[in-house]
């Protein structure tokens, strides 16, 4: 058994490997989503709304399998499980997100602002930043157990 000093230092280097990783890989998560999201509503005339969800279905699996490789380093997990844990903790993750995307959205009506390109991605950056910490204490916790 570890003593609480050397436990305390253990978690300390995790967190200190996990965390630049997991922001690295939701970056690329992030870059995915509004690139998908954006091609969506401009290239095929989807309402803003409806873009997200294929855009954060694709993404989810990105990340799932880049999350669990290398930010997690949990491999020996049994797969569908860990990703059944992942799928509801990016479902209370996509709550969060989507209320913010859509009350961005709804703020940039009642405002008068035109919801170009780059106002979409901000919104979208909006989202995702309000639901990171849910995420990765989600995952760190309870999907990568």
């Amino acid at each position: 058994m570890r003593d609480r000093p050397q436990a305390i230092a253990d978690t300390r280097a995790e967190l200190t490997r996990q965390i630049p990783a997991f922001l690295i890989i939701g970056a690329l998560g992030f870059c995915l989503d509004a690139a998908i999201t954006v091609c969506l509503v401009q290239g095929f005339g989807v309402d803003p709304l409806l873009a997200r969800p294929p855009a954060f279905t694709f993404v989810t699996f990105v990340n799932f399998t880049l999350n669990r490789a290398f930010t997690f380093r949990a491999a020996d997990a049994p797969w569908l499980a860990a990703l059944g844990r992942y799928v509801l903790v990016c479902l209370a993750g996509l709550a969060v997100n989507y209320a913010v995307y859509a009350a961005c959205l709804g703020l940039a009506g009642w405002c008068g602002v035109a919801v170009t390109p780059a106002i979409l991605t901000g919104f979208v950056a909006c989202g995702t930043a309000t639901a990171t910490g849910l995420t990765f204490a989600g995952f760190r916790r309870y999907a990568f157990r």
